[in-house]
């Protein structure tokens, strides 16, 4: 699938493009993985900054299928079969030319969905693992991750919760078009506090304060626009229920393009990549480090209102199976 979105894209960027200035991009989409829920992870974004005294509102959807079912001796056990639907409310404020502020609140439904049944069939058909997943019953809720046979949290399924938050300072330090390819035409400098607002109990946050650090920056190789984000983000232990969990500091990288097809309307493929907040656990998904793909679109209705859906791929297994994401913009876009 990555090949064939990459070799689409490649032949688009043959065609002439007359829409420099009008980039909309990167696809904002989060990894919802849920034992990373309760941590900040490097988000896409752009150096980009909103104007004086103006603001952006956004609302986003999220649904994703989470399979893992892995025994590491007798010292961790993950049993995680979801689905999971989150609801973001973004909002930024261009507080001067230089710097913009930003809240994010995120709603989390973790359930037992309705899509075992077709991504079994789905699986069989085109000759992909499925996992062991068909052992367990179709469309049943799990999600328990034990260390020593203690527990990290008591999930339920069903309610809409708020999880942990965070607030978000971006500085612009260039905004100037440059003529090499190789400089960025905007650098930005970006920190996010997340704040703990979630339910650590129920798997919702971990009960501390992380701070991210990223360097956001925008080249442009006409026609098409690239996004570079490299990011540090220094996370706190969670709290637990009963098992005495510790966490790494994460180091991320992202890198995204973008397709100016109109001006209304951009394409766009991405990377994100970081490194696991878990260390020798023995359960892959836990240890591995996290790689997603994202392809999908920006779509300019209004001046001010735009749309943009991405189908997001796990390549490490670090990730859901698969995540559709859906977000409305409305403000100075």
């Amino acid at each position: 699938m990555l090949r064939i979105c990459m070799t689409a894209i490649f032949f688009l960027c043959l065609t002439p493009n007359t829409w420099a200035g009008s980039e909309k991009g990167p696809l904002s989409v989060r990894n919802q993985f849920p034992p990373h829920l309760m941590f900040l992870k490097p988000v896409p974004d752009s150096p980009r900054l909103i104007p004086r005294t103006q603001f952006n509102f956004s609302l986003s959807a999220d649904h994703a299928s989470i399979f893992v079912n892995e025994l590491s001796g007798e010292k961790w056990s993950a049993l995680i079969d979801m689905e999971i639907t989150v609801l973001e409310l973004s909002l930024e404020y261009g507080l001067t030319d230089y710097l913009t502020l930003g809240l994010d609140l995120p709603f989390v439904s973790m359930n037992s969905g309705f899509l075992d049944g077709f991504l079994e069939d789905f699986h069989s058909t085109f000759g992909l693992p499925n996992y062991g997943k068909e052992e367990r019953p179709k469309d049943e809720f799990a999600y328990r991750l034990q260390k020593q046979g203690k527990n990290w949290f008591r999930a339920e399924s069903g309610d809409l919760c708020l999880a942990d938050s965070a607030v978000s300072a971006k500085l612009s330090l260039m905004d100037e078009i440059r003529k090499e390819w190789f400089l960025p035409e905007k650098l930005s400098l970006s920190y996010t506090l997340k704040m703990p607002l979630g339910d650590e109990e129920g798997g919702f946050g971990s009960g501390g304060f992380d701070h991210e650090f990223s360097l956001l920056s925008q080249f442009r190789i006409s026609p098409l626009v690239i996004y570079l984000n490299p990011s540090l983000i220094f996370l706190s232990d969670p709290e637990t229920v009963e098992a005495d969990i510790s966490v790494s500091n994460i180091l991320g990288l992202f890198l995204g393009g973008e397709y100016i097809f109109s001006e209304s309307l951009s394409l766009l493929a991405q990377l994100n990549y970081y490194t696991s907040p878990f260390e020798n656990t023995g359960i892959s998904q836990l240890d591995t480090e996290t790689l997603q793909a994202e392809f999908g679109f920006i779509y300019k209705l209004t001046s001010s209102l735009s749309l943009e859906f991405a189908f997001c791929e796990d390549l490490t297994r670090s990730a859901p199976d698969f995540n559709v994401h859906l977000r409305m913009s409305y403000g100075n876009l």
